[in-house]
């Protein structure tokens, strides 16, 4: 990332480490000395971005973070342009309500991970926890925006409330996937967990590694849906993420639901 600003933390840290508000686009109008002065949290003290991070460049919309992240959280939340890259894993609420530009994270990423995002691209090349593009605590609503790729495996409630978005899991989602959805796309190349599309009152959920259709779903049609090539070879262009022959030529079994709701969700599942 020539011409980017660089954070790298001096040492690994004990305390949980809050830096929502540093963003790229913020970034991208300070100086140095200001990007150093900006505020964050270490545990349940105000510090300074300077006190724990060295920074090199200014000016800059394209953010570089380095060092052991794991206990650092609210990268890239409420980030509303610019790139952001996290060289390595990083802690909770990874673009979190983020409105616009592209995060990458080169690594594992924990809970809430694009929790209410409302636009913009977030990539995980490694896993990510809990609640990755779902809603805040007490809202009604996830994400309403933006596209969440994550090439491995995602925790509990991926996506629930989700109302527009897509969600795509390279590896297995977790249970309770998709749960109480809106409308929006979740899509698990693995295995996709129990309880899957429940509450669900639009939206689609695409399942191409085995899932257990819920009770409350009813099995409407087999058939070849165009839009799913047209969507992998979106994601591989755009995310550098491949499926097989397999499941771009493959059919699906369309189930719709939930019927306790207004019954207009889907679940997609690959056929053997």
């Amino acid at each position: 990332m020539s011409g980017a600003v660089t954070l790298s933390l001096r040492a690994p840290v004990d305390e949980a480490v809050d830096l929502d508000g540093v963003t790229a686009d913020r970034c991208a109008t300070l100086s140095a000395v200001e990007i150093a002065s900006l505020p964050i949290w270490v545990g349940r003290l105000q510090a300074s971005l300077g006190d724990l991070f060295d920074v090199r460049g200014e000016r800059s919309d394209r953010l570089r973070v380095e060092g052991s992240l794991r206990r650092v959280s609210g990268l890239a939340a409420g980030m509303a342009g610019g790139e952001l890259l996290v060289d390595g894993d990083a802690g909770d609420r990874v673009g979190a309500a983020m409105t616009g530009g592209w995060v990458d994270v080169r690594g594992d990423v924990g809970d809430d991970a694009g929790l209410a995002m409302a636009g913009g691209a977030l990539r995980i090349t490694g896993s990510a926890g809990h609640r990755a593009g779902s809603a805040a605590p007490g809202a009604s609503r996830g994400m309403t925006g933006g596209e969440i790729v994550i090439n491995g495996s995602a925790g509990d409630e991926v996506a629930a409330r989700a109302r527009r978005g897509l969600v795509v899991v390279g590896g297995d989602a977790g249970p309770h996937a998709a749960r109480a959805i809106l409308a929006g796309t979740l899509v698990v190349v693995g295995r996709t967990g129990a309880h899957a599309g429940r509450g669900s009152k639009r939206g689609s959920v695409v399942a191409l590694g085995g899932i257990d259709v819920p009770s409350t779903y009813q099995y409407a049609c087999t058939y070849q849906p165009p839009h799913l090539r047209l969507t992998f070879t979106y994601l591989y262009r755009r995310y550098g993420l491949s499926v097989d022959d397999r499941v771009l030529d493959g059919r699906v079994r369309r189930y719709c639901g939930d019927a306790v709701e207004i019954g207009k969700g889907e679940i997609l599942v690959l056929t053997d």
